[in-house]
């Protein structure tokens, strides 16, 4: 079985639950897990092997702490998202790209669906919410393209804290694929992602750290990670804030 061992960057959306309509259409810096807002924040990531820069991210907020610009620049160019996002209503249901939304009478996502370029519902996610209203768990399916029956289904759920814990996979006849745990640090950022890996009776487990440095205002600065007990790559934010006295 091939490895799928997910590196998740910067993309806490996935590690936090963003679920409202308000994240989705414009997040602000509580959704990227920042202790205090910047009024840019750039990210880089380079490999241990050298200083090759693999991608930049630059992140613009407001003077109110919400997304305003993205751009990424790799090697497929650069890619530029202007917040907020449009959001088309219809029977319920809100667009944005290939992804649809429907939301509940409070503004959470209960279901997501994903299409192709030719139309064609490859994937659905499915939000379970506590009674407190936080998200406890979240339902992925993907499907054949070409039967459209069910493929494989993922199984997510999150803390009293809104964060990712733990990540199941199964084929359609319900085989444990391979699982995930997460641990956080005190700051919140994740800092232990366990996964394991089941193929005929064999089972392989991967284990990835990530190391922080902070600054003065809690927020981390760089991120080493380290796959297996071997140094992989650094990731790191140079951020530039609101003011000198912040």
């Amino acid at each position: 079985m091939k490895k799928i061992f997910c590196l998740l960057f910067l993309f806490p959306c996935l590690m936090y639950a963003q679920h409202s309509r308000q994240a989705l259409t414009q997040p602000d810096y509580d959704s990227y897990n920042l202790k205090a807002w910047p009024r840019m924040m750039t990210v880089v990531q380079k490999y241990e092997s050298g200083n090759d820069i693999n991608f930049q991210e630059t992140y613009l907020f407001d003077s109110t702490g919400h997304l305003k610009e993205y751009r990424k620049r790799g090697f497929g160019g650069e890619q530029v998202t202007i917040y907020p996002l449009t959001m088309t209503d219809s029977d319920g249901w809100s667009r944005m790209g290939n992804r649809i939304y429907r939301f509940d009478y409070d503004g959470d996502v209960l279901e997501v669906r994903q299409y192709d370029q030719r139309g064609r519902l490859y994937g659905s996610t499915h939000c379970i919410y506590a009674e407190g209203g936080n998200i406890a768990m979240s339902i992925e399916y993907n499907y054949s393209s070409d039967s459209g029956v069910v493929a494989k289904r993922t199984v997510s759920t999150y803390d009293r804290n809104d964060r990712l814990v733990s990540v199941e996979q199964y084929t359609a006849d319900e085989l444990l694929l391979w699982a995930e745990k997460r641990k956080y640090d005190k700051k919140g950022n994740l800092k232990k992602r366990t996964q394991t890996f089941f193929d005929d009776g064999n089972t392989e487990t991967t284990v990835e750290q990530r190391i922080y440095s902070y600054d003065r205002y809690g927020n981390w600065t760089s991120c080493r990670y380290v796959l297996n007990g071997k140094p992989m790559y650094v990731i790191e934010r140079r951020l530039e804030y609101y003011g000198e006295n912040r």
